[in-house]
């Protein structure tokens, strides 16, 4: 029998934290990149530190899956005889078993919302979660299509029982997303197609969908779509430096990105009701080479720590804070 889920009444006045993983990154560790790893005890003093009560959690990777020497040459290849049966599935197991069974005595402060590769081994994915959700109490779906090297756009095909495991069991769903140019797996534009085509479901869009103007406005006027702060520093300093390089600065919505902290609160102020503050942690460093498209890969060069992420959010007055640290995030996580 599956462990009780928290509710929403016992959440109510928390600090939520939308973001944030757990576990290992072979791929990261194995090329020396950096971060590799969290466990969530680690995630617990970092709490502490940050005043946070509560963390969403998700797994780091679903590199068990993958070649291993494949790994360390920034390839997700699946491997003939993988360690993990499916994508996530030994990943998405350990995370629950960190929170409930090896760390009981702080499992009210996580809330771990499972893993999906978009395309690949989808009944066995479910045949995973199927099992997974008998013991364990399940709060949402993250979904890093980069991170898989799977096109986001598969939930529309082989993938599209995913959404339908999602819709039953009334999960909501976190995605990674991009605007930038060349990255084939994560476009803004892809979710939104999904969000179209699945306006049952909730959905949240990661990392202010760079603040893309056109897209944060189309987030806002949609009833069951939030967007998330995550990783905010790294983001604004990215954006800053890749603007006309990367992207017409037209296309950013306004604010003052000499200051990511300014950034937030004009965010935050415009999009009240969209917006879900979220650490990205330990990722809100981010100093990696990652494979963006078929020949084509990013170097990240990216550093800020979990206090600028709590930063961002104490810089808010008290009202919208609790807003887009309590109030959105519950909307998103049970309905409205």
């Amino acid at each position: 029998m599956a462990l009780e889920r928290l509710s929403r009444e016992r959440l109510k006045g928390k600090v939520i934290d939308v973001h944030a993983h757990v576990g290992v990154s072979l791929k990261a560790y194995g090329l020396v990149e950096y971060p590799y790893a969290q466990t969530v005890e680690g995630l617990y003093y970092r709490q502490l530190s940050g005043g946070v009560d509560v963390n969403v959690v998700f797994p780091f990777s679903a590199d068990l899956y993958f070649e291993p020497t494949a790994l360390t040459a920034g390839e997700m290849t699946p491997a003939r005889e993988p360690i993990s049966p499916a994508p996530y599935a030994i990943e998405n197991r350990l995370i629950m078993r960190e929170v409930f069974d090896y760390c009981p005595e702080i499992a009210e402060r996580f809330l771990p919302f499972v893993s999906v590769d978009p395309e690949r081994a989808v009944a066995g994915q479910i045949a995973e979660l199927e099992k997974l959700q008998r013991d364990y109490p399940l709060y949402g779906i993250k979904v890093n299509p980069v991170l898989c090297q799977s096109h986001v756009g598969g939930l529309l095909k082989r993938g599209r029982a995913l959404l339908d495991f999602a819709e039953e069991r009334n999960l909501p769903l976190l995605f990674h997303v991009t605007t930038q140019p060349g990255e084939e797996y994560s476009q803004a534009a892809d979710v939104f197609r999904i969000v179209e085509q699945r306006p049952e479901l909730r959905f949240c869009l990661a990392h202010c969908i760079l603040f893309h103007r056109e897209f944060l406005k189309r987030a806002d006027a949609m009833p069951n779509v939030w967007v998330d702060t995550a990783a905010m520093k790294i983001q604004v300093e990215w954006v800053r430096e890749e603007t006309d390089r990367s992207f017409p600065a037209s296309q950013l919505v306004d604010a003052d990105y000499s200051d990511y902290t300014k950034v937030m609160r004009s965010l935050c102020e415009r999009f009240e009701d969209t917006m879900i503050w979220g650490t990205d942690s330990p990722a809100y460093a981010y100093i990696c080479r990652r494979k963006q498209a078929e020949g084509k890969s990013h170097e990240f060069r990216l550093k800020a720590t979990y206090e600028d992420e709590v930063a961002a959010l104490r810089v808010l007055p008290a009202g919208l804070r609790e807003k887009v640290s309590n109030l959105n995030t519950l909307d998103f996580i049970f309905g409205t």
